[in-house]
């Protein structure tokens, strides 16, 4: 985000799009070179800042996704910087396709392989990576490796670096010497008290400094950087106020849904708990009926048993059978099955 404000004719931030690029494109060759050394670790002997910035912008409306600079090294290395001031869930598959477009675009239909060369991309980051989020240090090179030998490289040619602004700062905090972090202090903020320490000692940030004041009088870039700040602004704003109502609908059906599952889940369960329940219950009074029932059976048979002792003795006393009947109350033929 801009330090302050354009109208107060105050220093330009590098880290606008306009601004670094006319800080760091054609005409600045001594700049670029020394911050391109400090971030690759190379040797630079030549430099070529002739490559349109445009090459891989097929989105005109992409304010915040173009290269901001492209270059040859050494007429044998292709290299991309750019500053990236939002992040969004797909930004490493991003760099990646950029990367792609610039490996491929030296080569055209019918020429052979040798024509393609090393191509490196340099992604400054004004915020935090999540997918970085176990990684410490600020700047990260990614290359192709095979899995198990992560020593051997498929290919020098391949040369991701991504640059994160917010661990640089915390990263410079322990390694002031570290002429990378010194460079990333100064794109954060060239007016802060540290990068005036800085340039003490160094020499080409001392020099880009200078550079950045003077570009800061241009009436029409600062109209220019102003319309780019605003363009990110703009962007922002509504990348928030998407993220915000897509999760305000989101709440709201998940919600719903919520409700709906829940009454589902609700009668289900009721179901299952009531047949559990029926089931529970009909083994309990099954029981409870049945011994009720084998108590009374019991009982009644133990009756007949004696009423059939009894029916017994008194034939074998010679008592007429109609008798026995009355008093035992057992039919005819019970009787008779006694003889």
């Amino acid at each position: 985000m801009v330090k302050e404000s354009y109208e107060e004719k105050g220093i330009l931030q590098p880290k606008n799009d306009v601004v670094f690029q006319a800080l760091f494109g054609r005409g600045k060759e001594n700049i670029t070179k020394a911050m391109l050394e400090d971030i690759l670790k190379i040797k630079i002997h030549k430099l070529d800042l002739d490559k349109g910035k445009d090459l891989l912008n097929d989105n005109k409306n992409d304010k915040n996704g173009r290269v901001d600079l492209r270059a040859i090294i050494n007429d044998n290395i292709e290299c991309d910087i750019e500053i990236q001031l939002s992040t969004h869930e797909k930004m490493v598959e991003r760099f990646l396709y950029y990367w792609a477009k610039m490996y491929t675009a030296n080569l055209q239909i019918g020429n052979q392989y040798n024509k393609l060369r090393k191509t490196i991309s340099i992604i400054i980051v004004d915020n935090e990576i999540k997918q970085f989020k176990g990684i410490r240090k600020a700047y990260t090179k990614w290359q192709l490796r095979e899995e198990e030998y992560k020593n051997v490289i498929l290919t020098s040619f391949c040369e991701i670096g991504i640059i994160e602004l917010p661990k640089a700062i915390k990263e410079y905090q322990e390694n002031k010497q570290n002429e990378m972090l010194q460079w990333m202090m100064f794109l954060d903020n060239p007016e802060n008290k540290e990068v005036a320490e800085i340039m003490k000692e160094n020499e080409d940030i001392k020099e880009a400094k200078e550079e950045l004041d003077k570009i800061s009088r241009d009436d029409l870039l600062r109209r220019m950087a102003l319309k780019a700040d605003l363009a990110q602004r703009d962007y922002e704003q509504c990348m928030y106020e998407a993220e915000r109502d897509g999760r305000e609908l989101g709440i709201k059906e998940g919600r719903e849904e919520g409700l709906r599952q829940g009454r589902q889940e609700g009668i289900q369960q009721g179901i299952e708990e009531g047949i559990e329940q029926g089931i529970q219950q009909g083994i309990e009074q099954g029981i409870e009926q049945g011994i009720e029932q084998g108590i009374e059976q019991g009982i009644q048979q133990g009756e007949k048993k004696a009423k059939m002792e009894t029916a017994k003795k008194m034939l074998e006393k010679g008592i007429e059978i109609d008798t026995i009947i009355e008093i035992t109350g057992l039919n005819k033929e019970e009787i008779m099955k006694l003889n």
